[in-house]
């Protein structure tokens, strides 16, 4: 029961002139997938009734709108970006049964005033108001697991940058206030948010940076962390919320070094982040309905991990310029109580590139340790290393340009879980697979 299918199309226009610049674009979005924790259960209703298993029928409509308009003297341009977005996801128990639907219409508008450049020092202002209703309804016993609620923020911000000589400053502060109301149990909450960040860039030598950089941000809670009280078929959990959570609060910093050079590059960062209530879904070992609960709770967290990411060229051989690249990442979360769910192991990726003019070819290793350091009732996923091949071929049919890609994922058959997933436990990512793509601009 893992079948897929998708489809979608796209489509913008720009006006631009002097004065700026007036793009509108439009996408729709339309899949329909099978859930697989019910394969084995809708086999045997297939064999008894002829009934299939469920699955998954989503669509979504978008607009999006981007602007800007030159304006000169102190205030270099002023910018829009607008948008928005009318979302359904219907969660079916079998053809023509609808289990659950997921409504979510939103809007959302920004203007930007950006100040010209003045003795190294540039800055951006901005204010932001994004509107959100959502619902999720089961209609096995017409109700609401997670109620109609609407959703208010309105922010304001600054960014604020300066040179002086080999040093580079930045400066972010937001303001925001978020108000979430819910008709049907008379739910109405406002939370006032508060970030702001800073950080420094020095160049210690041509070839060599250090940055740093600090941060205090705040996030009010979702209106599923709220209230959501029942089953997500997709995520194969039975939710429930909490409408007590408050406001997650976030102090952290990050170290960054970075080497650019003729022929090679390398970036080493750490990271550090202290939540105050970091809100999460724990499972709490219980069952209903036959799906793990996960309930909605706010700890005190604490990450911290590193990146490292490194490339190197490595000359030519017939014609073909050689070249490689590698990324680790690392990261451990853990609560007072324990470890955090769904946290990614260590994990790696080496590449390595030979291109012509014409055609480039890469080959990868895609590689993650196992991941043994679980949250309560959460398994433990096993280490993978999967190869992965492409070719593109760059060519040109009456002047026009044209590029034929090959892609050889997961050629070696790995049984890949990825510890971020819902699904690790049930669904694995696809096994050996092969794509290939057509592509041109006019």
């Amino acid at each position: 029961n893992s079948s897929t299918e998708t489809t979608s199309i796209s489509g913008g226009v720009s006006f631009i002139d002097d004065w700026g610049f007036f793009g509108v674009s439009v996408r729709q979005f339309d899949s329909e997938y099978g859930i697989t924790e019910g394969a084995e259960e809708g086999e045997e209703e297939e064999e008894e009734g002829g009934e299939e298993a469920p699955f998954i029928d989503l669509d979504q409509f978008r607009v999006d709108v981007r602007g800007s308009l030159n304006l000169g003297g102190f205030f270099e341009r002023l910018d829009l970006f607008a948008g928005y977005a009318d979302y359904n996801q219907f969660e079916f128990e079998a053809p023509g049964e609808a289990g659950s639907q997921f409504t979510n219409q939103g809007g959302e508008a920004r203007l930007e005033l950006v100040q010209a450049e003045n003795n190294g020092w540039e800055a951006a202002y901005g204010a932001q108001i994004r509107i959100r209703d959502f619902e999720a309804v089961s209609f096995e016993d017409d109700q609401s697991f997670v109620p109609p609620s609407t959703t208010r923020q309105i922010g304001v911000y600054t960014f604020q940058e300066k040179n002086i000589d080999d040093v580079h400053l930045e400066l972010s502060a937001r303001y925001e206030n978020v108000d979430i109301e819910n008709d049907i149990t008379g739910f109405d909450r406002t939370f006032n948010a508060f970030s702001i960040s800073g950080g420094g860039d020095y160049h210690i030598s041509e070839n060599f940076r250090l940055g740093v950089s600090g941060f205090r941000t705040q996030r009010a809670p979702a209106a599923e962390e709220l209230f959501t009280n029942g089953v997500h078929l997709a995520t194969a959990q039975f939710e429930v919320g909490d409408p007590n959570l408050d406001l997650e609060t976030a102090l952290g910093g990050e170290v960054a070094l970075r080497y650019t050079g003729q022929t090679a590059y390398l970036t080493l960062n750490g990271f550090v982040t202290s939540f105050d209530d970091y809100v999460f879904g724990q499972q709490t070992g219980e069952f209903e309905e036959g799906l793990p609960v996960f309930l909605f709770q706010a700890n005190d967290a604490t990450f911290r991990g590193f990146e490292l990411q490194f490339g190197q060229e490595l000359g030519t051989f017939y014609g073909f310029k050689l070249s490689g690249d590698a990324l680790f990442e690392y990261v451990r979360a853990t609560t007072d109580s324990g470890n955090l769910p769904r946290i990614p192991p260590l994990g790696g990726l080496v590449g390595f590139d030979a291109e012509t003019e014409s055609l480039s070819l890469r080959a990868e290793l895609d590689w993650a340790s196992d991941q043994r350091q679980t949250a309560e009732n959460e398994l433990e996923t096993d280490s993978y290393a999967q190869i992965n091949l492409f070719a593109t071929y760059k060519f040109d049919v009456n002047g026009q340009d044209m590029s034929f890609k090959v892609s050889a994922l997961n050629l070696n058959n790995e049984d890949v879980r990825q510890h971020t997933s819902f699904l690790k436990d049930i669904v694995p990512n696809p096994g050996r697979n092969f794509r290939f793509s057509l592509a041109t601009k006019f």
